[in-house]
């Protein structure tokens, strides 16, 4: 398991320096209004990714029988062809609204190529749990390094000629480039498994029906929890700050958003190889230590670090983006933890509970911005209240669903 593991974290790694090397020229190449741009259309593919599968990855790793996992891949693909169906509807309809209301003014040309990138996120990510379930770490780890190699490159060939959108084309460029590389070496089953009719098991279906229910329910509050700040801070502090809300995703969540979703699959793979009780708790516990390690050093980090960090980092445009970090960075690993050990709830099987938790997370988002905006003073005043109380709202959440975890976990197989 540490041998796969450490295979991720080495593509995820290479991946994630190409991302932070390629940041210091491209904020002084594009505007914080081009990273909105961006922000908006990883909204979309992000959540399109999660949701596209019908969340019939993570089944994947459940059946012993490959001629099981087979059903359940079928289901996969079933359902990202729904989703490109439903992207296309909701973009094209929405297309001219978005542009006007978030000042997206070349939002309207990204919009009608968004089916086909949501498609490419949700069918990778159906591939790389089947890689997962295959114990294949080396295919998913050559993914995680060359599609943000490809997005870089093409974000910095582009910036001049299209300086708004630039950002834009090259993340799609990069999930495209994922895609492919997850396809090699799975061409028999994806051409197999598109015939839907020779694949058919009800039982099998039937089996997994807590996934495409329960937990795409869950998954769907929980990613929509995610991005809602996109949405609400964008509508109402404006494209500047959403753009600086951006670099700090950029620099610090996704570098670790990125090492937790190396590791969870390789954590819950390694947890079903053990028994549960005393095994179990131990190696849940070893994973919390070091995720909470790596959290605490993260934070101390960025709270130690100037204030004019950003400023000279990324150019004097991006001078007030240091304190825009500052307040996102606890929302930020706690995240990180989160997502790195939910898995376990799959262990233990409290897929309910899960979306019980990400109805909660999209409540508590929504409160938080709600009396961030109305209440200010009570986040320490100020234009940023309404962000400060979404940050505070996740923060809560997070620890609430890490202590349900523990409990969860420490008290399975008693």
């Amino acid at each position: 398991m540490l041998k796969r593991m450490a295979t991720l974290l080495g593509g995820s790694l290479a991946g994630q320096l190409v991302t932070i090397a390629a940041a210091f020229i491209l904020t002084r190449l594009y505007s914080p209004e081009a990273f909105a741009h961006l922000e908006m259309f990883a909204l979309v593919t992000g959540i399109a990714a999660v949701l596209g599968t019908g969340k019939y990855e993570q089944a994947l790793m459940l059946p012993k029988a490959e001629s099981e996992a087979r059903v359940l891949f079928v289901a996969g693909q079933r359902a990202v062809g729904i989703t490109v169906f439903v992207v296309f509807v909701l973009a094209t309809l929405s297309a001219s609204w978005v542009s006007t209301r978030y000042g997206l003014e070349h939002w309207t040309f990204v919009a009608y190529a968004l089916p086909l990138f949501c498609a490419f996120a949700a069918h990778a990510r159906l591939m790389e749990y089947w890689h997962h379930r295959n114990a294949d770490a080396g295919k998913v780890a050559t993914a995680q390094a060359a599609g943000p190699l490809a997005s870089e490159g093409v974000k910095l060939a582009l910036a001049g000629p299209l300086s708004m959108t630039g950002l834009v084309w090259g993340s799609a460029i990069g999930i495209g480039i994922r895609w492919a590389t997850m396809r090699r070496g799975l061409t028999d089953i994806v051409r197999d498994t598109w015939a839907w009719h020779r694949v058919k098991d009800d039982t099998v279906l039937a089996d997994h029906r807590d996934y495409p229910t329960w937990v795409l329910a869950g998954s769907a509050m929980n990613r929509l929890a995610q991005w809602l700040h996109v949405l609400l801070i964008g509508a109402t502090l404006g494209p500047v700050l959403l753009g600086m809300m951006g670099l700090a995703r950029r620099m610090i969540m996704q570098p670790l958003s990125l090492l937790a979703t190396s590791s969870a699959p390789v954590l819950f793979q390694g947890s079903t190889e053990v028994e549960d009780g005393a095994p179990l708790r131990a190696l849940f516990l070893r994973a919390l230590g070091a995720f909470a390690v790596a959290s605490a050093l993260v934070w101390v980090v960025v709270m130690l670090a100037p204030g004019h960090t950003t400023a000279w980092l990324f150019g004097a445009e991006w001078f007030g983006a240091m304190d825009v970090v500052r307040i996102l960075t606890p929302w930020f690993v706690l995240n990180f933890m989160t997502a790195g050990l939910g898995a376990l709830f799959h262990r233990v099987r409290k897929p309910r509970w899960i979306t019980w938790l990400d109805g909660l997370h999209l409540l508590a988002v929504g409160l938080g911005w709600y009396l961030g905006t109305i209440r200010p003073e009570w986040f320490g005043g100020g234009e940023w209240g309404a962000l400060i109380g979404i940050v505070w709202a996740k923060c809560i959440y997070y620890v609430l669903n890490l202590a349900v975890l523990i409990t969860a976990v420490l008290r399975h197989g008693k």
